[in-house]
């Protein structure tokens, strides 16, 4: 129980609240953090033994991170006299793994004579243990759609900002969405290695990624997740090319993405209809085990491979892709399909020396009997 403080019910309905954390696991919510700073919460977390890079992004998000005491009613006091050394009008506490109401727990401090009163929590959504990530660089004109049709299908939704130069963090922030920022644009897969780094902070069982252009379906989250939530799959990428029409595709990007599939299973040695899909659903396995070093696009090939070396099992279900009426913005296809083939071309020395060399040395025998060829033939016509 909280030690009551008598204090007169707070009268105004904007007055300021804090929220203090009590995490049992070692975990905190930080999209719980993100929405009630957005909702004007002062926020107070006890360090019961939180790891060092959860406690920088708990101070990233502007929440206090306290020193814990021993017991029950000492944790309580703590974060009590913290919320009314910060000026605080009354506090509101939870454990860290419930889903707090924000407007509910306001009402419950407002009407009560405690400074102190506990959270108005609801019960987790069934898919409370999956996670959706979004990288959206000026995205503004379709990110909002996107996060409020995802959320249908998660309890959170994470949109990392690669640095956008239009309106899409201002429209983020008006969504129930976890919002991470680059201050600066450093490519894609920048954005997916902070959305890793999150997640590993975060206790989902399941991480789906899809693009926030407005190409893909979230209807479709469940499809794609499904192999990796109920069959064991470690990564499930949706594909375009299984079940669908290949007309529906523009001629010339299907052309190029055929490229980049050869590529991708010259170096990875695994052979999929659709490397370069950004809807992809990943397993916690495979959030702790990938590791992003590319910044670029060539991140999709890159998270292939990784996979393919640590055994992880691959797998790919059918999905329908939007390509007219797109309000997000879309990378130019050529200048994607370069800078996928370029990572290709760096990484296959690397990872599969044996067919880099020998394709190489069969270039060169060519090359070689080709000018043979030509020599002799300039030779005899003289």
């Amino acid at each position: 129980m909280i030690t009551p403080q008598q204090h007169s019910p707070i009268a105004s309905p904007e007055a300021q609240l804090g929220l203090g954390l009590i995490p049992d696991d070692g975990r905190v919510s930080l999209r719980t953090v993100s929405r009630a700073r957005a909702s004007n919460y002062a926020v107070f977390v006890l360090d019961t033994g939180l790891e060092a890079d959860l406690v920088s992004s708990l101070e990233e998000l502007g929440a206090t991170v306290l020193e814990s005491p021993d017991d029950g009613e000492s944790r309580r006091s703590k974060l009590a006299s913290a919320a009314e050394t910060d000026g605080c009008d009354g506090l509101v506490v939870t454990g860290s793994g419930d889903r707090v109401d924000l407007d509910a727990s306001r009402h419950r401090s407002i009407a009560s004579s405690s400074f102190s009163t506990e959270a108005v929590t609801t019960a987790s959504s069934a898919d409370s243990d999956r996670l959706i990530g979004i990288p959206a660089y000026n995205e503004g004109a379709s990110i909002e759609a996107i996060v409020d049709q995802a959320a249908e299908f998660a309890a959170e939704v994470v949109v990392v900002d690669d640095g956008s130069s239009d309106d899409t963090v201002e429209v983020v922030d008006e969504t129930d969405a976890t919002l991470l920022e680059h201050d600066h644009n450093q490519g894609k897969g920048s954005a997916l290695r902070t959305l890793f780094e999150y997640v590993r902070t975060t206790d989902c069982d399941s991480l789906v990624i899809l693009d926030g252009d407005g190409q893909h379906l979230p209807e479709e989250i469940p499809t794609v997740a499904e192999p990796v939530e109920e069959a064991g799959a470690d990564m499930v990428i949706g594909s375009r090319y299984l079940e669908a029409d290949e007309d529906e595709t523009p001629r010339y990007r299907r052309v190029g993405q055929q490229v980049l599939d050869y590529l991708t299973f010259g170096s990875s040695g695994t052979k999929l209809s659709d490397t370069q899909s950004g809807f992809r659903a990943f397993s916690r396995d495979a959030v702790e085990t990938l590791s992003i070093e590319t910044t670029g696009m060539g991140v999709e090939s890159e998270l292939i491979m990784d996979a393919q070396d640590a055994d992880l099992e691959i797998t790919e279900r059918p999905i329908d892709v939007r390509y007219e009426d797109v309000d997000g913005q879309t990378l130019n296809p050529v200048h994607h399909g370069l800078s996928v083939a370029l990572f290709l071309a760096r990484s296959m020395p690397k990872r599969r020396p044996a067919l880099f060399y020998g394709a190489l040395g069969a270039a060169v025998v060519s090359v070689a009997a080709v000018s043979r060829w030509v020599v002799r033939a300039a030779s005899s016509s003289e």
